[in-house]
């Protein structure tokens, strides 16, 4: 049963500017040391940043989550699963409000075009 929905549309050209500028530095508390690690590999970190942005938005949307603090997007760890697939792992907070929630399965899909990067999560019982 699907207990959550959540997308997001993140514009491609604002990730690049904030990177840039330096917005994104691990302190500023949106990515975990890992996600930073795998997001700057590659030859467009940008696209990187703007899935794993995009899907912690979404995982917060389907959650019901307001951002009060940016250290909730810390409770929200993009990865990579055993097949190289997106996958979604929450941590603190976030995990205990999941499983009050009766959350078992955290599905994400990811979609990237040139000007923007879009994600979508569906928490299942």
């Amino acid at each position: 049963m699907i207990l959550g929905l959540g997308v997001d549309l993140v514009e491609n050209r604002r990730v690049t500017q904030e990177l840039a500028r330096g917005d994104w530095r691990p302190e500023n508390g949106v990515f975990t040391r890992a996600e930073i690690e795998r997001c700057s590999t590659g030859k467009d970190p940008a696209l990187r940043y703007a899935a794993c942005f995009a899907a912690k938005e979404a995982t917060l949307k389907a959650l019901g989550v307001g951002v009060s603090d940016w250290a909730v997007f810390r409770e929200v760890e993009i990865g990579l699963d055993k097949n190289g697939e997106y996958a979604v792992v929450l941590h603190d907070r976030l995990k205990s409000q999941a499983e009050q929630l009766g959350v078992r399965h955290v599905r994400v899909s990811i979609a990237a075009a040139a000007k923007q990067t879009g994600a979508m999560v569906i928490l299942e019982s």
